[in-house]
C-alpha cells in the first residue's frame, strides 16, 4: 500500500440530500434545529472543517441533479463527481443532527488509502475525487442494490476504518424517522 501525500489538497463538503425522505415523511434536508435547517446547519460545519466549497447532491435550489436518480448515495456522489474538481471531499448526509469536528477531524486527518470512514459507518468519509475515484464511481452506475452501495465504492477504492474508540456513536446517528429524529435531539 502506498502512501498518499500528506500534501493538503483544496476541502469541498458534498452534502448528500438527494433522498426522498419516505420514512420521515418530510425533506429532512428542511428539518429544523435551534432555528436553522439541516441543510444549512450541515453547510456550516463542513465550512467550519475548511471546505472552501459546500455542494449539495439532489435536485434542490443550487443543488447537483442526480443523473443516476435510482442509484442512492452513490449515484449522489457520482453525479457530484462529473461536476467538482479533484480535491479531497467530506461526503456527509444531511441526517446527521450531532455530527461536528470530533467526527470530521479524524476522517480529514487520516488519508493513507482513498477514503477515510468510522467502523461501523459508512458515511460520513472522507474520499479523494481524482480520476481513479470518478472511474471507480462511473463504473458502479451499472449495478445495483448492494453492489452499488457505499460500503462497496469502499471496498473497491481502498478505505481505512477508524475504530470508534472513545468517540460516542450518537454523534454518527442519522435520523431516517420520525423516532430516530426525536431520540438524536433528545
Amino acid at each position: 500500500m502506498a502512501t498518499r501525500s500528506r500534501r493538503r489538497a483544496m476541502i469541498i463538503g458534498l452534502i448528500l440530500a438527494g433522498g426522498l425522505s419516505s420514512r420521515m415523511g418530510e425533506d429532512k434536508a428542511l428539518m429544523v434545529i435551534d432555528g436553522v435547517t439541516m441543510l444549512d446547519r450541515t453547510a456550516h460545519t463542513l465550512r467550519c472543517m475548511g471546505a472552501g466549497l459546500v455542494a449539495v447532491s439532489g435536485s434542490r435550489p443550487g443543488g447537483i441533479p442526480d443523473r443516476w436518480p435510482a442509484a442512492g448515495p452513490v449515484g449522489g456522489m457520482a453525479s457530484a463527481a462529473e461536476v467538482l474538481p479533484d480535491a479531497e471531499l467530506l461526503v456527509v448526509p444531511v441526517d446527521m443532527p450531532r455530527m461536528g469536528s470530533a467526527v470530521l477531524l479524524p476522517l480529514l486527518t487520516e488519508r493513507r488509502q482513498r477514503a477515510t470512514r468510522w467502523a461501523g459507518h459508512p458515511l460520513p468519509m472522507r474520499l479523494t475525487l481524482d480520476a481513479t475515484t470518478r472511474d471507480a464511481l462511473i463504473g458502479m452506475m451499472t449495478l445495483t442494490g448492494r453492489d452499488c452501495s457505499v460500503t462497496a465504492l469502499q471496498t473497491r477504492i481502498g478505505t481505512t476504518t477508524l475504530p470508534l474508540g472513545g468517540l460516542d456513536p450518537i454523534l454518527l446517528a442519522n435520523c431516517n424517522t420520525p423516532d430516530e429524529w426525536r431520540e438524536a435531539n433528545a
